[in-house]
């Protein structure tokens, strides 16, 4: 832990005591306003080697066309991607290139304040909204796969009636509340401060928690359902991928080592399950 960081904990830890109130607030703020990151060089290649387009006024999309089209039965076969939390659509084409090589057509969302889209904030639910305007826009997609909040928001979207065929999520959460208790803790906020900052968010996304906990919304749900989660991630951790793989009669759990929480996406032992599953 560095040092500044280190001070920032204190002074939650102190603001938890003597203004609670404040504390969280800001707090609150700064946990649903992500950063933009720099694009990689990588990125780019990625952005020229697709189409850009709109769903809505506010929110950008990409899509990536197969050298030869798959299409049976005169039905498109698409799958749609989805970022996590302070990435962007750019940054699932590891995936995308593996599914373009069988003949898929592959759309990636940049949600909302991430990316093209436009917004200053986001959260969860924004996140599955997203995700059911990109099925009403284009139709029904043959796989669903979601990285970290990305996941996360898939599982819920399925719950609320998006309806692929087959879903993949990676390294995501099951239950909001669960992340966000860890968050809160992680920047130092005491007891009561946790609980209130639980508070702040629930009350700024709308709806209660539980409305946002998958493995309650799935529970027992029949889709086709991989989960994948390295064992040493450090940002959402695997016990989140197990509680879900509980809940879903038709799923597999596939756990990977040493690649952490994002170079999983990189994988090729990951990318090549993933395409397996998907196929």
């Amino acid at each position: 832990m560095n040092y500044a960081f280190a001070m920032y904990r204190l002074g939650n830890q102190l603001g938890s005591i003597f203004s609670p109130a404040k504390t969280i607030e800001k707090a609150g703020t700064m946990f649903l306003t992500p950063k933009r990151l720099g694009i990689k060089e990588w990125e780019q290649q990625a952005e020229q080697a697709g189409q850009r387009f709109k769903l809505s006024e506010e929110i950008s999309a990409i899509r990536w066309l197969p050298a030869k089209k798959n299409e049976q039965e005169g039905v498109r076969k698409q799958i749609l991607l989805v970022h996590g939390w302070e990435s962007r659509a750019t940054q699932m084409y590891g995936i995308a290139k593996s599914l373009l090589k069988q003949g898929f057509e592959v759309v990636a969302v940049d949600m909302p304040a991430h990316g093209h889209s436009s917004g200053t904030t986001s959260n969860p639910r924004v996140f599955t909204q997203t995700i059911q305007l990109a099925q009403q826009q284009l139709g029904d997609f043959e796989a669903i796969i979601g990285h970290s909040m990305g996941a996360g928001a898939t599982a819920f979207a399925v719950g609320r009636g998006v309806s692929p065929q087959k879903i993949v999520l990676i390294s995501g959460p099951s239950s909001i509340e669960n992340a966000l208790r860890r968050f809160a803790g992680f920047i130092g906020l005491n007891k009561k401060g946790v609980n209130r900052f639980v508070q702040f968010v629930s009350n700024f996304v709308g709806g209660t928690l539980e409305e946002l906990d998958s493995a309650l919304l799935l529970k027992k749900s029949n889709i086709s359902a991989l989960l994948i989660h390295d064992e040493q991630d450090m940002e959402v951790p695997v016990s989140e991928s197990k509680r879900l793989a509980q809940s879903l009669k038709n799923s597999e759990l596939y756990l990977s080592h040493g690649l952490g929480h994002r170079k999983i996406l990189k994988s090729e032992a990951v990318l090549q399950k993933i395409t397996e599953f998907v196929t």
